[in-house]
This record gives C-alpha cells, sequence and structure tokens, in this order.
C-alpha cells in the first residue's frame, strides 16, 4: 500500500492548500462556509506511465449543507504539481489545475442538468465529460429533498473505489447509510478507456482531492483513503451508466465530450 489513512487525526505526509485542513479525524477540503476553496495532496509522487496501475478507495461525507443549495463538491485529482489549487465556486478547487485528470464528485447544478453527478476532467478543464448521475438520481438539492437516499449531500457515509489497469479506468460509488447500504455500489465507469499519462505530460503524478463552495456550501469531508500501485478492478454491478471513449493519438488525446443539458 502506498499512500494508507485510516483516518485523518494526522496529515502528516500531505501538502494542505488553501481552505484544506484537518479536523478531529477526517480531512476537511472545505468548510460548510461561502467562498472557499482547498486542496489535499500526496507529499511523494505516484509513478503513472503508459502500463503502470493504480487502485483508491476513499470515504467521505458531506454535511452542514446551506446556502441557497448543496455545493460544490469535490474531485479525486492526480496532478503534476502538488500545491495546484485551482478556481473556487463551481471551479471545485480543480478548474485550472493543468496536466491533470480528475474524477469529480459534484452536488450543484451548474450547466451540466444535474446536481447529483460524477464526471470526468482534464488539464483543469471541468467539461463534465461523460457525465453519470449517482444511482439515477439527477437533482439533489433543497427543493427536491437531497437527504434522501442516493444523494451525495445527503449526509450518509459514502464510499468511492477507482481502479486503472494502465490503460483502462473503472470507477464506483456506494451510499453506505441509506437504502442502498445493503446493496451493491453503483457503477460509474467500467473499463473506461483512458490515457492518463497523456493527460498529465508525465510518468508522476501527486494524488489527492480538492473541493470548494461558494453561495451554496457544505463540509467535504474524506474520512479515509488508501491508495496502491497495483490495480483491483471490480466487476460490473447494475445499473452501468453510459460511457464515451476516450481516444490517444500519437500527438496528443482528444476527449470526447457527453454533456446533459438543462432540463
Amino acid at each position: 500500500m502506498v499512500i494508507s489513512y485510516p483516518d485523518f487525526s494526522s496529515t502528516a505526509g500531505l501538502t494542505l492548500v488553501g481552505d484544506a485542513t484537518g479536523v478531529g479525524t477526517v480531512l476537511r477540503v472545505t468548510t460548510a462556509a461561502g467562498g472557499e476553496s482547498g486542496a489535499a495532496y500526496s507529499n511523494t509522487p505516484m509513478t503513472i506511465g503508459v502500463s503502470d496501475t493504480f487502485s483508491t478507495t476513499f470515504d467521505f461525507r458531506f454535511t452542514g449543507t446551506g446556502g441557497i443549495a448543496p455545493a460544490n463538491g469535490i474531485t479525486f485529482v492526480l496532478a503534476a504539481d502538488p500545491s495546484g489549487l485551482g478556481v473556487g465556486a463551481g471551479g471545485l478547487g480543480y478548474a485550472g489545475v493543468t496536466n491533470s485528470f480528475a474524477l469529480e464528485f459534484d452536488t450543484f447544478n451548474n450547466t451540466e442538468g444535474s446536481s447529483n453527478h460524477v464526471a470526468i476532467d482534464v488539464g483543469g478543464v471541468l467539461g463534465d465529460h461523460d457525465l453519470s448521475e449517482a444511482y439515477g438520481q439527477q437533482f439533489c438539492d433543497f427543493s427536491n429533498t437531497n437527504a434522501r437516499p442516493g444523494c451525495m449531500s445527503n449526509g450518509d457515509l459514502w464510499s468511492v473505489t477507482i481502479s486503472y489497469d494502465g490503460a483502462n479506468l473503472s470507477a464506483s460509488v456506494w451510499d453506505k447509510s441509506g437504502t442502498f447500504a445493503e446493496g451493491a455500489p453503483y457503477t460509474v465507469y467500467s473499463n473506461f478507456p483512458a490515457n492518463i499519462a497523456g493527460f498529465l505530460g508525465t510518468n508522476t503524478a501527486y494524488v489527492g482531492f480538492t473541493a470548494s463552495t461558494s453561495s451554496g456550501y457544505e463540509n467535504h469531508d474524506i474520512l479515509n483513503w488508501q491508495f496502491s500501485d497495483s490495480a483491483q478492478l471490480t466487476s460490473a454491478t447494475p445499473e452501468p451508466a453510459t460511457l464515451g471513449l476516450l481516444f490517444g493519438g500519437l500527438a496528443g488525446f482528444v476527449l470526447v465530450k457527453r454533456r446533459r443539458g438543462r432540463k
């Protein structure tokens, strides 16, 4: 195991940027207050070459929701620079972090048409590529009762599993405290083609999290985290998300963008 935090009673080994801090036994990337942004990165870079693998798991909980809506969410990020903190608000603390690859766990509807989605971001651009709504729940704001099961801002304990076999990415989310607690994790991506080293522009990456708040807010807490340099791909579970494609080329990479329009 390259990184192992059973909890965050100590944040030794992490670079904390912006408003990120340790609170008790959790890593609080931002607090439930407006206008915050934060990031936390491993101090040690991980090797992410053409055929290098990794897997990671972490639990998160978003609490203290307030303002106009639960907002804005977190990203799990691999970046060439361990101090990268991007634009806050709808930028999730990630927008502008160049040479990076991220999965966003977004709880606010900006232009995506969903306030409860996972998506892929590349190069510091929140393009919401291959957007997938957790458990098929599209809207999870206050008017749509965000406390219900399947909403990432419901205050439940959520578990994330991500694995990469050197060419393909798989990811799932699991609402572990609600109606879905006895079921299987919800598959977001299954064997999704991605050349992460190509997006990073390097064979090493610092790994961690970003988050932000705006006129809506919530505590963005990471409760535990493990990161391994071996891939442990999981089998697909029911209700897989619709996937797009990442195409690799000799000179670069083109991301096919699939976005949900507003309804």
